[in-house]
């Protein structure tokens, strides 16, 4: 009765029509295309877009929980970031994390290169000049299969075993420190335990780097809270402060505006361009040539060393003011409990010397004779490039440029704990540093293939680059005194002659 019923209502034709297959249509997935115009002027309105694989991400929410801290990213605002991001983070965050943030497609007539600083990025003052030219889609395809070569070598993995082998010496400098300085009895028993002390701060610097970088366990809390032992507790430190300094370093090398690690004044001067008064993006503030400058880097090819012997008390105060001035801080509780913690032992060790001259030759050994670390570090960047190579330079090409590595033999390599092959870190920040060495080989070849030069010296070498690049510029500052000097005698001899 039912099928009568249907049957009776609704005519055959049209249950045969309604029975019949649809019509096969093929759905266009919608894009939203963002051209270079219009991603230039949204990040001069504040957005904060970064290009990754021809997409655009927004970040502008999200920068401030940024591990890295928020002037990593905005050094890369408008600009492709793609390199950076492959080889500055763990696959999870450029194969699921970022795609949180997807905004769009970069207009396929705009290449990938074509959002540059110096449209869209205001942290750079240059606006115009002719740049050399890249080819930039070659460059990055050949990076990317050398970075898979060395992935497949299985140079990514970290071998635990190094760091056991580590600690193992880490814990007998500490104890032959506190042993002889605690115990000894005469002054060069204390003497040798400030020497041990430093041997220690030296070489739990390289873990703490590697703690820095999220290397060791890849657990982000876990390799903080190693980072904070090791640079707070027990070297006094901030962790903190070196992840916020040392990530833009990463992204900007040897960039006077930008780049903190070369910015020095007024006991350095990396380049004659400190002479105009450069505004530092990391500071937020001008970086004056005044008189003090003027005479300290008149001399800075001397004073190297001696202020590389001192160095370690200025990072004492990096630490603590970034500490004080960042209340925002992450683990900054954690940190602040650690360098008072630090202080505490270390004031206490040094009050069981039996005298003043003791204790203040034990004070500046300890410190100062952590020197060599600081020594390796500026050894990297400080003989090189200086230079304003363009927004689009290619990732690989800039570190190539601005950094050098240390030849030496394989036996030394725990004395700069591997982090000599700083062109190869800088490459592949996620490598190990006990396989920045077996990576060398194939940045050689990749080198060589595409006619870029690979700069590699011995320590002794490297020193002499470092210190006739610091003649050169204290060489300038005094002719431009001579030229005043001449000029201002000149005005003076036509005064009178009037």
């Amino acid at each position: 009765m039912v099928a009568q019923s249907l049957a009776s209502t609704v005519p055959l034709t049209h249950s045969l029509a309604a029975m019949a297959p649809p019509e096969t249509q093929t759905v266009e997935p919608h894009y939203n295309f963002i051209t270079k115009d219009e991603l230039a002027e949204r990040v001069k309105g504040g957005e904060i877009l970064v290009i990754y694989n021809e997409k655009i991400y927004n970040l502008t929410k999200w920068i401030k929980h940024h591990p890295g801290g928020q002037l990593a990213v905005k050094h890369m605002n408008g600009r492709d970031a793609t390199d950076e991001i492959n080889l500055m983070h763990p696959p999870e965050v450029y194969n699921k994390r970022i795609h949180l943030f997807y905004e769009g497609e970069l207009a396929s007539d705009q290449g990938l290169t074509a959002i540059t600083r110096k449209q869209a990025n205001t942290l750079h003052s240059k606006t115009s000049k002719e740049y050399p030219q890249w080819d930039n889609d070659k460059l990055r395809k050949s990076f990317q299969k050398l970075e898979a070569e060395v992935e497949a070598a299985g140079l990514f993995q970290c071998n635990y075993w190094n760091y056991a082998r580590e600690s193992v010496r880490y814990l007998t400098l500490f104890s032959l420190a506190i042993y002889m300085t605690a115990y000894g009895t005469k002054t060069w028993h204390h003497l040798l335990g400030a020497i041990f002390l430093a041997c220690f701060w030296h070489q739990i610097t390289f873990t703490a780097h590697d703690a820095g970088h999220n290397g060791i366990t890849h657990i982000r809390k876990l390799d903080a809270l190693i980072g904070a032992l090791l640079g707070d507790f027990m070297g006094g430190l901030s962790i903190g402060w070196w992840k916020k300094s040392h990530y833009v370093h990463h992204i900007v090398p040897n960039d006077v505006e930008n780049d903190p690690d070369v910015q020095h004044l007024p006991f350095f001067a990396l380049s004659t361009r400190f002479f105009d008064n450069i505004y530092s993006s990391y500071f937020e503030r001008t970086m004056p040539f005044d008189f003090a400058s003027k005479c300290f880097v008149r001399i800075q090819h001397l004073s190297y060393y001696i202020i590389m012997f001192f160095a370690r008390f200025n990072l004492y105060n990096l630490s603590f003011q970034f500490l004080y001035n960042n209340p925002m801080a992450q683990y900054r509780n954690l940190e602040l409990t650690g360098m008072i913690f630090f202080f505490c032992w270390y004031s206490y060790l040094v009050s069981l010397l039996p005298d003043w001259q003791t204790k203040v030759a034990y004070v500046l050994l300890s410190n100062g004779l952590t020197a060599p670390l600081h020594i390796q570090i500026t050894l990297s960047h400080f003989g090189m490039s200086m230079e304003d190579m363009g927004p689009d330079e290619p990732f690989v090409v800039r570190q190539l440029r601005t950094t050098m590595d240390v030849d030496c033999p394989q036996w030394m390599d725990f004395v700069h704990g591997g982090l000599q092959f700083q062109v190869i870190h800088h490459l592949f920040p996620r490598v190990p540093r006990h396989n920045l060495r077996r990576c060398q080989p194939f940045v050689r070849q990749f080198c060589k293939e595409h006619g870029l030069t690979y700069h590699i010296h011995t320590f002794s070498k490297g020193n002499w680059i470092v210190l006739r690049a610091l003649k050169d510029v204290a060489d300038q500052v005094a002719f431009i005194d001579k030229v005043a000097q001449y000029n201002s005698k000149n005005l003076l001899a036509m005064d009178h002659h009037y």
